[in-house]
């Protein structure tokens, strides 16, 4: 009821003015001596005047359905604004789940490659130690029988001087 009287009284407002208007436009006859022609005038810029409301009636009307137009626009855009912030906010928060997720996976990695260098000094220090044993018995042997060629190389000597 509130819209139905502002819209009457914006009507109303818009007719005043109109006339208002179209009579300072218009302007005050010349005085003549022609009754008729001015009543005619009168008449006639009277007559115009309900195609004159008529047509601020109409722009009013397309400018009101270009208001809501723009208003229903804002409100799509507002809707797209806000999906877009959710979506952000979602992205954001994957992107801080997949870099935690990244952090747990360098770590792992970085354990995994401890454990690889470990795993290749142990079997390093295994090597070593087989191959250090095996040169030992090995050179046990050797001067075992240098030792012996030795003596009996001796034990000649001594037998030949007897």
């Amino acid at each position: 009821m509130n819209r139905q009287l502002t819209g009457n009284t914006a009507k109303l407002l818009g007719s005043v003015l109109l006339l208002l208007a179209l009579s300072n436009i218009i302007g005050t006859p010349k005085a003549k001596a022609n009754y008729l022609n001015d009543i005619y005038n009168g008449i006639q810029s009277f007559s115009e005047l309900p195609g004159e409301v008529s047509k601020l009636q109409e722009s009013y009307r397309k400018t009101a359905e270009e208001l809501q137009q723009t208003k229903d626009e804002l409100g799509e855009t507002k809707d797209q604004l806000s999906q877009s912030l959710e979506q952000m906010q979602t992205y954001q928060s994957q992107n801080a789940a997949l870099q935690e997720q990244n952090r747990q996976l360098s770590q792992v990695v970085d354990e995994l490659k401890n454990d690889r260098a470990a795993r290749e000094n142990y079997l390093n220090r295994i090597k070593v130690t087989v191959l250090s044993g095996l040169a030992l018995i090995l050179g046990y042997f050797v001067l075992i029988r240098l030792l012996r060629f030795t003596m009996r190389a001796r034990s000649r000597k001594s037998d030949r001087l007897r």
